[in-house]
């Protein structure tokens, strides 16, 4: 076996795009196995537990971009590099017809309709662009992680002062208006509401209603941390809210890991 790794300093994609990229390269003539992600910690870690790690992999940033490659044939890694190299610049290939602002505001100023910001940078900036699109009065999905419990207990309060779901950090998915959010099943438009703090339960919700013949008509993520002490269930409460005011909405299905008791107790009554 063969494996070849190159590092691209400071460069940042979200992990959508990367599990996307990372699923396509497996897929390249040749290729035992292909990892691509960011430098953090965590991706080091399952990078060593498959066996391709490196010194340069070792070496990486938490804002450096991982590309590491094995082959049967040391002749084809670099051909496989070069085909991973093209997936990402077709990634970053812009159609005419799409449509880039540069700042939250810029966007939330120009387009008239705009209420939802989908938040997926690296932790370290992303309380600074979720704290923006609360200001802007927007709504967030926060995807991003690596964000203190002190800095999302600002936010949702921020959020809950406002008047806005504030889903996450952490929030992998949701269904709002019955358009999916990252990771979100197509499923049926119904009157189940689902309020989730563990994004694999709230999909396996989802596709169980849709495969029994109902539908959902809203699934609002919280984020993992949401039920602890600490947080205190504020998104779940104000989520739970929301949806006993949606006209649309006659069941409420409430999903999580084993939440904190005192927190339980709270959102339960």
């Amino acid at each position: 076996m063969s494996i070849k790794a190159l590092i691209k300093r400071n460069t940042y994609l979200d992990s959508i795009t990367l599990m996307s990229i990372s699923n396509d390269a497996n897929q390249i003539e040749g290729v035992k196995q292909a990892m691509i992600g960011m430098g953090t910690e965590m991706n080091k870690e399952v990078i060593r537990d498959v066996g391709l790690i490196t010194a340069e992999i070792e070496e990486a940033k938490t804002g450096d971009l991982i590309i590491v490659i094995e082959t049967e044939d040391e002749n084809e890694l670099d051909h496989a590099l070069d085909e991973v190299q093209q997936l990402l610049t077709k990634k970053d290939k812009k159609k005419e017809s799409d449509v880039v602002f540069h700042t939250i505001h810029e966007a939330a100023s120009n387009l008239e309709n705009a209420n939802l910001a989908v938040i997926s940078v690296g932790g370290e900036f992303a309380v600074r662009e979720a704290r923006k699109a609360l200001d802007e009065n927007l709504h967030v999905m926060l995807f991003s992680d690596n964000i203190s419990i002190e800095d999302e207990i600002e936010l949702k309060n921020l959020a809950h002062e406002k008047g806005l779901l504030m889903m996450g950090p952490d929030c992998g998915t949701a269904i709002i208006n019955n358009v999916g959010l990252s990771f979100a099943n197509k499923v049926r438009k119904g009157n189940i509401g689902i309020i989730g703090a563990s994004g694999t339960g709230s999909q396996e919700m989802s596709v169980r209603i849709h495969e029994f013949g109902s539908g959902v008509s809203q699934l609002i993520g919280t984020g993992g941390r949401d039920l602890s002490d600490e947080v205190g269930g504020i998104m779940m409460i104000d989520a739970l809210h929301a949806l006993e005011e949606d006209e649309e909405t006659d069941v409420i299905v409430l999903v999580s890991k084993p939440p904190a008791k005192n927190t339980e107790a709270k959102v339960l009554s």
